[in-house]
């Protein structure tokens, strides 16, 4: 299946946009130190902004969906490389965006902003509590429905419409980006000290 086609990803992809989105403080608290805080933003490391970059394909394909839309695939790109003998490949509509916090890359998310050092205790703990207790909202939602097909869709697609405000897939090095964020009304937890109050945030 393709990405649009099936229901289960999108579903899941649903969850974790929703995770990120209702839960940056927590995403940003699990990876804040002294040492990260001068890395976040620097060096090829994400900025403290929590976003999500998607790709172009995936972002198309939540659009379509949202403004209830056909999707029409594009064809895929291969890469140049100059040489007849080896194989030609088809390039990566993810595009690897090295500058976002936490990106989809092709079959799986990455969490970028987690330091070299630092456990992956705290972030493993809160970003899969958080997408469990998404998953379980939407499984209370679903197991109640009439015409669970109706309801999945209608679910992924107010989801997409509630949260699409953390995709972003431009350069989040771009000073642009700060203001687009407030805009937004995303969290600029720039440091340590400002990530604490969080954690006794109801």
């Amino acid at each position: 299946d393709s990405p649009r086609q099936n229901a289960q990803f999108l579903l899941f992809l649903a969850a974790v946009i929703k995770a990120v989105d209702e839960h940056q403080d927590l995403l940003r608290i699990s990876v804040a130190s002294a040492g990260n805080d001068h890395r976040l933003g620097a060096n090829e490391a994400p900025p403290a902004i929590i976003s999500m970059f998607v790709g172009d394909e995936l972002s198309d394909i939540l659009n379509s969906i949202e403004d209830g839309g056909n999707y029409v695939q594009k064809d895929r790109v291969f890469m140049e490389i100059g040489s007849d003998i080896l194989p030609r490949f088809p390039k990566d509509t993810t595009d690897r965006n090295r500058t976002s916090p936490f990106a989809f890359t092709g079959n799986k998310f990455e969490f970028r902003m987690v330091g070299s050092t630092a456990s992956l205790a705290c972030p493993n703990m809160m970003l899969n509590t958080a997408v469990a207790d998404e998953l379980m909202q939407f499984a209370d939602i679903l197991e109640k429905a009439d015409d669970f097909k109706a309801a999945l869709n209608s679910l992924i697609k107010k989801t997409i419409h509630d949260h699409k405000r953390i995709i972003f897939n431009g350069n989040n090095y771009a000073p642009e980006w700060v203001a687009e964020a407030k805009r937004r009304g995303l969290l600029n937890l720039r440091s340590t000290v400002d990530c604490m109050p969080y954690y006794i945030k109801e």
